[in-house]
């Protein structure tokens, strides 16, 4: 019922029909980055008015400015000649500015495939007490979103979602990173960064974290209870698994303030 590609399926207001207009224009505008609008169910292409349109793209405010008004606006969509195949800061900053579902694709030889789509309706995380297994795609469908979905589902503890360029953690701008300087926004706090001291507290919706070739927390999941871990790691499909095979390599175990 649910694929794992979820995310780099046709869906929502990125039908096959909406796609393919938008894969020929980022065919023909290659090398430069191709942009456009859904707007009432059709794909409006948009001149790319950035400085340097082989790197980023900019849609003229006015043209964003008539969807807006004529409230027809149903995504936005762009292309990443070369990849990456996943959204950038900059990419994630504008969906959540916008309000509406994001698309990129990736222009090749043979046309252009669909990278990836965000913004809009999620996978569960669980369907009839089962995990729901997706595929990694960073930004999207990676450790932090999984944690992410989990709390609005599960724990029903909203997150807001923290834009972030693939591998932010290699130069980390503070001694915390992206995790650890975002506990108070997000409403949690650090309960134990020692594995024996936590066992004896451990409840189940913890959050941990690892440091993986990184001097700053960079991966994190899901205490579920009875000594398993919901995972989701870079080239694995998200899964549940032993506590024991991770718990000498976790830093941190969080838990939202007062519960």
């Amino acid at each position: 019922m649910f694929h794992p590609d979820f995310f780099r399926q046709p869906g929502g207001v990125f039908s096959r029909e909406v796609l393919l207009d938008a894969a020929a224009h980022a065919v023909r505008a290659a090398p430069n980055e191709a942009c456009g609008l859904v707007r009432a169910g059709r794909y409006s292409p948009c001149e790319n008015v950035a400085a340097d349109p082989t790197v980023e793209f900019e849609i003229a405010p006015v043209e964003i400015g008539k969807a807006f008004r004529a409230g027809d606006l149903e995504g936005v969509i762009h292309s990443h000649p070369g990849g990456p195949w996943w959204p950038s800061r900059t990419d994630m900053v504008g969906q959540i500015e916008t309000r509406v579902p994001w698309a990129i694709l990736v222009p090749g030889d043979d046309g252009a495939e669909l990278a990836c789509h965000w913004g809009g309706p999620r996978p569960p995380v669980f369907h009839d007490g089962l995990h729901v297994p997706r595929a990694f795609l960073h930004g999207v469908s990676d450790c932090f979103s999984l944690i992410c979905d989990h709390y609005a589902e599960v724990i029903g503890h909203p997150m807001e979602d923290c834009p972030r360029d693939w591998e932010w953690w290699v130069n980390p701008k503070t001694e915390g990173g992206l995790y650890l300087d975002n506990l108070e926004e997000w409403g949690f706090e650090v309960i134990s960064t020692a594995p024996h001291e936590y066992a004896a507290i451990a409840r189940p919706g913890d959050v941990y974290l690892m440091s993986i070739r990184s001097k700053v927390p960079n991966h994190g999941g899901i205490y579920l209870g009875d000594g398993l871990l919901l995972e989701h790691m870079h080239g694995n499909l998200s899964h549940r698994e032993p506590i024991a095979r991770k718990l000498k390599h976790i830093t941190h175990w969080l838990r939202p303030k007062g519960v």
